[in-house]
């Protein structure tokens, strides 16, 4: 995801359709997959504090580059990047990546997710799984936990998801079985997102979701046949407190959430695409606090109702993948201003917008257009700067 915001999708355009953010397992699967899965690139980088300085430290290349073309070097967090960290054997890119595929898996469900991974032209897991081995492990009864009366599968097995994530390419999987190593399958797919989320506002993220993981594997029993949509509500404040605390032992300061942090960079007041994200979190927020009930907020409730409204939007945006978490809250407020397809075509935010069912959860409505239906032209504008800059340090 570039500082521009601008969500790129490897297909052809086709009109925007409410299914491929709300149940992307049930519209045109390929192409879904993919905008999903972008969809929650945008969502970390606006809901991560670690990703949120990895974007400032790009627009201050940007902006000196836009005024007067000067070409000044990467910062050290975009260096870093895509460098993996010895001690944990994955980098910060690895990490994020691995998080955005543990919700492709939840969304679009493994058996669906394998099957197209063994049907992509351009991806090659004969190493991991082939299409005979799959098909074996399909007759033996090892994908799905049982068939209903069609012969439809039904509940899949903790096999197939080991094995859907075990497909992501090169060391994307890398960060959940380290977990899973350590652990059983459900306390693994319970505890991966949640780990991964509070890292990723760390300053070093592969260090300290290793550090936490470990802290947290002998603490954790979950009974088996829990919903696991229970599990990582019933646990988010129980890793935000062991997180907090590694947090200041290390830094010596407590976990920022992304709304924080970008209402303490630059891009705030600098950058459209932040400035409407911001303004959005808050939005987001006073609608959980107003409109919620009490029970939905994450934390103790003593904890000022406000609070609880920041932490609630942390959680879903740690888990986005939740139908839960998507609809209507995140889809409603945080929508991607710009997803562009292969042929240059977008879906902008009001398009996108206007085809989600969920106007009365969100400010305005397709008849009183927000403020931020204009956003993405400038985004689509300030993304022609960013090739630019891009191509001149090609050409440096």
């Amino acid at each position: 995801m570039p500082v521009t915001m601008v969500v790129d999708v490897g297909e052809a355009w086709t009109p925007p359709h409410t299914y491929a953010l709300t149940g992307p397992k049930d519209w045109r699967p390929p192409l879904s997959r993919a905008i999903f899965h972008e969809t929650v690139h945008y969502w970390q980088f606006v809901g991560h504090a670690h990703l949120i300085q990895l974007v400032a430290e790009d627009w201050a290349r940007l902006k000196p580059f836009q005024a007067t073309g000067q070409l000044l070097p990467q910062g050290p967090l975009r260096r870093a990047f895509t460098q993996p960290v010895e001690s944990a054997g994955f980098s910060t890119q690895d990490l994020m990546e691995a998080h955005a595929r543990f919700w492709d898996v939840q969304a679009l469900g493994p058996p669906l997710l394998i099957e197209l991974e063994l049907e992509a032209p351009h991806r090659d897991v004969s190493p991991t799984l082939t299409r005979v081995q799959y098909e074996r492990l399909m007759s033996d009864g090892k994908i799905w936990h049982h068939r209903d009366a069609q012969g439809q599968g039904v509940g899949y097995s903790s096999l197939s998801f080991d094995l859907a994530m075990r497909l992501a390419a090169g060391r994307y999987a890398l960060p959940y079985l380290r977990l899973r190593e350590q652990t059983n399958d459900l306390i693994a797919a319970a505890l991966f997102p949640l780990c991964a989320h509070f890292a990723l506002h760390s300053a070093s993220p592969p260090t300290f979701y290793v550090a936490l993981v470990e802290r947290l594997v002998p603490q954790i029993d979950l009974p088996a046949g829990r919903p696991i949509e229970h599990a990582w509500r019933s646990l988010y404040m129980d890793v935000l407190r062991e997180a907090q605390r590694l947090h200041i032992d290390r830094y010596g300061h407590e976990i920022q959430t992304g709304q924080a942090t970008i209402h303490t960079s630059p891009l705030f007041h600098e950058h459209v695409g932040n400035t409407m994200a911001h303004t959005m979190l808050s939005l987001a927020c006073d609608h959980l606090a107003a409109h919620r009930p009490l029970e939905f907020l994450v934390g103790p409730q003593a904890m000022p109702t406000g609070m609880r409204a920041l932490w609630t939007m942390d959680f879903l945006l740690g888990c986005c993948g939740m139908a839960a978490s998507r609809m209507p809250d995140l889809l409603a407020f945080l929508a991607p201003p710009v997803i562009r397809f292969s042929d240059g075509e977008p879906w902008t935010l009001g398009a996108l917008f206007d085809a989600f069912p969920f106007a009365s959860a969100a400010p305005s409505t397709a008849e009183n257009p927000p403020p931020r239906a204009q956003v993405a032209q400038a985004l689509l504008a300030l993304d022609e700067t960013w090739d630019d800059l891009q191509l001149k340090v090609l050409g440096a």
